[in-house]
């Protein structure tokens, strides 16, 4: 009877740590700006995030496998992925091209407006400035183009009149709103799916790891970001309160400021598969302009997340 019941207290214990053995916490690596802002809602204490700024952070999260989600241009993915680095699919997009043309004085009805005008922009090799040529050539438009390395480097130079249009991204656009009254604004993406051919311009993407033993949290985290990007699209205050002191990066940007920067930024989530054309299109732009993008080919179909 003795050995029967020290059998039971041994199986006791066993299935009480088993059971109490936390599983391992769901680690993402996300960068600063809009794709910080589309997913903080969904971000507590069973997640390990680590929000960080430029893209060589976001190169070693992938090559060395360190988180089971990775949020990263579209690009970078698929750069990584064919270079035989990456154990990485792409699952999802959650943001769009948001860069826009923006005039205090000047005239801006189109892009027509630019012609001969001086325009400071940034991104020259990257995709804000292919994007923009493609839309400048596509509308025969020939403006006197200033690169800057990044988005805030040209602001105080168009401020100050040295240049009569300049190329910014959210959240710069909605400071310059606060500060110019009557700023004219025009969208490159609703620019180039008027005009052309693609429909989409994908830009942050969720990538998650095929080696990763957090297969359900995963899929629950993609869920879960889908959802508050409905949320946070719905009520742009009521999600900047709700997320704003989440993150350091976040209280600095102010909540006021994550509010008016939502509307603007094309934060929309996409399962990669159904939007596979729309993708493809956009790397094939990329492969015109640059091929070492993302690559120097398209990605095959073992590129894309599947749950199968």
């Amino acid at each position: 009877m003795k050995r029967i019941v020290s059998l039971f207290l041994l199986l006791f214990s066993f299935f009480l740590l088993t059971g109490c053995k936390d599983s391992p916490k769901l680690k993402v690596t996300v960068p600063n700006g809009i794709p910080l802002i589309s997913i903080a809602g969904t971000l507590n204490e069973d997640i390990e995030y680590n929000n960080v700024t430029g893209p060589q952070l976001l190169v070693t999260a992938i090559t060395t496998k360190e988180a089971d989600v990775v949020i990263a241009p579209i690009n970078l993915g698929a750069k990584l992925y064919n270079a035989g680095n990456s154990s990485y699919k792409l699952d999802s997009v959650i943001s769009f091209l948001n860069t826009f043309i923006v005039s205090i004085d000047e005239p801006l009805t189109s892009l027509k407006d630019l012609e001969g005008k001086t325009l400071a922009a940034f991104g020259e090799a990257s995709i804000p400035g292919i994007t923009l040529r493609y839309a400048l050539a596509n509308q025969n438009v020939t403006p006197e183009i200033t690169y800057y390395n990044a988005v805030n480097d040209g602001v105080a130079f168009f401020l100050n009149g040295d240049y009569q249009y300049l190329l910014t991204s959210e959240p710069v656009l909605s400071n310059l709103k606060k500060k110019v009254t009557g700023l004219k604004y025009l969208s490159i993406a609703d620019v180039l799916t008027d005009k052309t051919d693609l429909d989409l311009i994908p830009q942050a993407a969720i990538f998650v790891n095929q080696e990763s033993e957090n297969k359900k949290k995963i899929e629950k985290f993609v869920t879960a970001v889908e959802n508050n990007i409905t949320n946070l699209n719905k009520d742009p205050k009521g999600y900047a309160n709700f997320i704003y002191l989440k993150n350091e990066f976040l209280e600095n940007m102010k909540e006021d400021l994550i509010a008016s920067s939502i509307p603007l930024s094309n934060i929309q989530f996409e399962k990669a598969n159904d939007i596979k054309e729309d993708i493809e299109k956009f790397f094939n732009l990329l492969l015109t302009e640059d091929p070492a993008l993302v690559g120097g080919k398209l990605p095959d179909q073992s590129f894309y997340n599947s749950y199968d």
